[in-house]
């Protein structure tokens, strides 16, 4: 019979420890199942926090960006109309001393006062604090023609595209040479 009681009691403390086995794991995996909830909350803020500074760095940045093309669109604006109006200042001279030569005789003095009258204007264009003059943009477009290897008699037209966003010019020379200069 002892045997019986023993046997009884080994099933008992088995019985036993696996419950403290089955509790104690339990409460190891709540404890567990805490701590990563606890974590996971920590991560969520820093988290949402970066979220909200990209989005407000990308809401600056593209305020930024319409101020300066805003800008931009309008100094290129009152640029054409400055170099409009000085075109047309010229034109308007150069009418004036054509209708005045018309009737003459082609002579000495004619051809002297003629030259004497030509206005030379000089264009500038500034952008964002940077200026140039338009002569030496057409000069640099030239010089950098023969620095190519080819004969400034050669040029038989020349045009220039000022783009002041870029600070550069491009020049078409001849219709079959392009090129880029630095415009400031």
């Amino acid at each position: 019979m002892m045997e019986k009681k023993t046997t009884a009691k080994v099933d008992e403390t088995k019985a036993v420890k696996a419950d403290d086995v089955k509790a104690t794991v339990k409460e190891g995996a709540a404890a567990v199942k805490a701590a990563v909830k606890e974590a996971a909350a920590e991560v969520k803020e820093p988290a949402a926090e970066a979220k909200a500074a990209v989005k407000g760095a990308a809401t600056e940045t593209k305020a930024a960006v319409k101020d300066v093309a805003a800008e931009t669109k309008a100094a290129v604006k009152e640029a054409a109309q400055e170099t409009k109006a000085v075109v047309k200042e010229v034109a308007e001279e150069t009418k004036t001393a054509v209708k005045g030569v018309r009737g003459r005789k082609p002579g000495k003095t004619a051809a002297k006062k003629a030259v004497k009258e030509e206005l030379k204007p000089e264009v500038f264009i500034q952008y964002q604090g940077n200026e140039a003059i338009v002569a030496e943009v057409i000069e640099k477009a030239k010089n950098t023609y023969v620095a190519e290897g080819h004969r400034v008699s050669s040029i038989k037209s020349l045009q220039v595209y000022l783009k002041p966003e870029e600070f550069a010019a491009y020049y078409v020379i001849n219709q079959k040479v392009a090129g880029r200069v630095d415009l400031f």
